[in-house]
């Protein structure tokens, strides 16, 4: 599990730049550990660590062997009318994308797996759909939703882990 900078126990201040950059670097050692370089590697990431893993495997899907994404978004700007709706008119001051409805349209050989909470009350199901209906991989995609999870105990769902497993039994 990766502290992107400004999260957990990461020193600095978290950008969209030092983020990727916080993935790309946490990536390249994995593959060039001797210990892990044969390990097939998951990207998974929640919320926004599903944009950053998009945006991540996006840029290395020869490294990695499957993607799993939980309640994450389409964008910043498609997400604020959503956050804060008195904003929804000033969307284009955001300074941070996370522009995820266009990198997963790079991914085209990647297994994927949409995991989502129907009662999220930060990010709408309707963001999860579409990355989902975006996704064109000849990996395959699945997508799963669970009733009454929210944006911070989607995890804790019944069958949340079985999906994962059932997944990666089938696409990995």
């Amino acid at each position: 599990m990766l502290s992107y900078r400004g999260y957990g126990f990461s020193e600095g201040s978290p950008s969209e730049k030092g983020l990727k950059i916080d993935a790309q670097t946490a990536l390249d050692y994995i593959k060039g550990h001797e210990v892990f370089q044969h390990t097939k590697v998951i990207v998974y990431g929640q919320s926004l660590g599903g944009a950053v893993s998009i945006d991540l495997v996006s840029k290395n899907e020869d490294k990695v062997s499957g993607l799993i994404v939980e309640n994450t978004f389409l964008s910043i700007p498609k997400l604020v009318p959503h956050v804060i709706p008195p904003l929804r008119y000033f969307t284009f001051f955001c300074t941070q994308k996370w522009e995820s409805e266009k990198a997963i349209q790079n991914l085209k050989h990647i297994p994927i797996l949409f995991l989502f909470g129907e009662c999220d009350e930060l990010i709408p199901k309707e963001h999860c759909n579409r990355l989902y209906e975006l996704a064109n991989t000849e990996g395959g995609k699945d997508i799963q939703s669970f009733e009454f999870g929210t944006h911070a105990d989607t995890v804790a769902q019944p069958d949340y882990f079985d999906s994962i497993g059932r997944f990666l039994s089938k696409k990995i």
